[in-house]
């Protein structure tokens, strides 16, 4: 189709194949949490010197749970964390967080 200002189309045009740009299939792609994806957090040295220090408080809290801690990191480790009813409530935050 060619346009030709606001009042002259013309539509006769040859038929070609498709142009699809291939990529590759779902099945090749990896799962975003399966093998070779890895998190990474970066503690500044002052964070460090303050947990060796055992300081009941860092970064304005009252001290850290250990035990609620390392409970949720042995259940994302698991992949137990991530349930239905947690990400619609996560889900459920954000939106009225954006009205």
């Amino acid at each position: 189709m060619q346009i030709y200002g606001p009042f002259r189309i013309q539509t006769a045009a040859s038929v070609q194949g498709t142009n699809r740009i291939t990529g590759k299939s779902p099945e090749s792609v990896p799962d975003a949490r399966g093998a070779g994806s890895v998190d990474q957090l970066d503690i500044s040295s002052a964070a460090r010197e303050a947990l060796a220090a055992g300081e009941a408080s860092v970064g304005g809290s009252e001290g850290l749970r250990w035990e609620k801690i390392n409970q949720l990191r042995q259940q994302i480790a698991d992949g137990t964390y991530e349930t239905p009813e947690r990400m619609d409530a996560a889900l459920n935050r954000l939106l009225d967080q954006i009205g």
